[in-house]
């Protein structure tokens, strides 16, 4: 598998072999790809939700030409195959962090930002000819210990004046209505939040980007970028692009070149999704998730679940250090024995379908939309919880470029902070992990 710390390009059409369940069960509007032009006026890079998200905007409500091209495919990473969460959240900061770090205006201004990325989502959703298999949910916190529950039951009330809803489950509660999941401590459950099939979810933006007459380009990886008279020259294989912005949106994809910087600023961290057989109407009633329910516990490294519309269970958590054994059958065979320990009354519980991708995880735990130089524009450090605020944060970047006033939030007002031994990351990372084999990580 690709991987974006140990190639120094990212190759074409890279995703080719990373079979997922929702390929097997999604169809895709063909991509009518063009050749790449000599000029354009924006150059977005990366077809991702970002990327396309940014494309329309800038098409349809800007009204200026706009060039998309990606190394690989339309949704070529993460966007395709994730797990479909339309979480009111993004990174790995809660609605107290933010309360500590900045107050209680911009933490609950945040939340609410949070709130309209998946109101973005849906938006575009709702006149799609493509089966996105929208769910209105909750977003279920449930926590794997007594000490991580006495923690969620304090956070409930922060919400109160946001556009969020937050309702504490109590450990009797969630026995009753999750009795087939072992961890019964309580938990909280936040809405608005949905579920979604995320490769039709890019299908729809897709065919929204068509009409808006965005220039699509995909197998064309970007190596060399040089600004020349105010303008940027972007070349790929053979041929080179000038134009006037730039927008790049790679995120956990991002290589090494010609993205030197902003590779340093983010870590591509794998995540591993399994998909199980379908489970016999039984065997949901007693475990009993809903479609609508999005799972995910309070460890440090978190497992993350939902039930399919077809009986499956979706399980998923953190992947291989490196992507050269993002498919072992060590790996699956370790997310498997995680899922049938969250499950431990369902027998022969084997994974259908089992694959992986990259993360942008941000040193700061806080994703950014902001301008790094010049005519140049970014998005990156979802940290794996994406699906709605990437959309939106295509939207803003767009916004931006066109030198529009963002909302007044932290990841709206400051660049993504450089690692400070960018080649040690991955050492920290299996560090990290030997930690949790050890039982460190709580």
């Amino acid at each position: 598998m690709y991987d974006p710390l140990k190639s120094r390009f990212t190759p074409a059409f890279h995703e080719f072999g990373t079979d997922s369940y929702w390929q097997a069960v999604t169809p895709f509007p063909d991509t009518n790809a063009c050749a790449l032009p000599t000029t354009a006026e924006v150059v977005v890079i990366g077809a991702g939700y970002t990327g396309l998200n940014a494309a329309i905007e800038i098409a349809e409500q800007q009204q200026r030409e706009v060039l998309l091209i990606d190394a690989g495919g339309i949704g070529a990473g993460a966007s395709s195959r994730n797990a479909g969460f339309l979480l009111p959240g993004t990174g790995r900061l809660g609605y107290a962090d933010y309360h500590a770090r900045f107050g209680e205006s911009v933490a609950n201004a945040v939340q609410n930002e949070f709130a309209e990325s998946i109101a973005h989502v849906q938006n575009m959703a709702a006149d799609s000819e493509w089966p996105c298999e929208l769910l209105q949910g909750r977003y279920l916190r449930l926590a794997h210990n007594a000490k991580a529950a006495k923690l969620l039951a304090s956070q409930q009330p922060g919400y109160a004046n946001t556009l969020l809803q937050a309702e504490w489950l109590s450990a009797a509660q969630q026995h009753e209505q999750l009795p087939g999941i072992c961890w019964k401590h309580g938990g909280l459950a936040l809405s608005p939040a949905a579920a979604i099939n995320p490769r039709a979810l890019v299908a729809t933006y897709l065919t929204r980007a068509q009409k808006a007459g965005v220039k699509i380009a995909t197998g064309h990886p970007v190596t060399h970028w040089q600004r020349q008279n105010g303008k940027h020259l972007l070349t790929a294989g053979e041929q080179t692009v000038t134009c006037e912005q730039v927008l790049v949106c790679g995120n956990g994809y991002l290589a090494k070149q010609p993205f030197a910087d902003l590779s340093a600023r983010q870590f591509p961290v794998l995540s591993s999704i399994i998909v199980s057989r379908p489970l016999n109407v039984s065997e949901q009633q007693y475990v009993g998730l809903q479609v609508n329910d999005l799972v995910m516990d309070t460890r440090l490294l978190k497992y993350y679940y939902r039930l399919l519309p077809d009986g499956r269970i979706l399980f998923g958590g953190r992947g291989a250090v490196t992507g050269k054994n993002a498919s072992s059958e060590r790996e699956k065979q370790r997310l498997l024995a995680a899922m049938q320990n969250t499950f431990p009354t369902l027998t022969d519980l084997h994974a259908d379908y089992f694959w992986s991708g990259w993360i942008s995880v941000a040193l700061d735990a806080m994703p950014r939309v902001y301008s790094p130089s010049p005519g140049v524009f970014t998005s990156a450090g979802y940290c794996g919880a994406g699906v709605a605020f990437a959309s939106l944060a295509g939207k803003r970047l767009a916004e931006l470029s066109a030198g529009k006033a963002l909302p007044k939030l932290p990841f709206y007002q400051s660049e993504l902070p450089k690692y400070p031994f960018a080649s040690a990351r991955r050492l920290a990372l299996r560090a990290l992990y030997r930690w949790q084999r050890l039982g460190k990580a709580k």
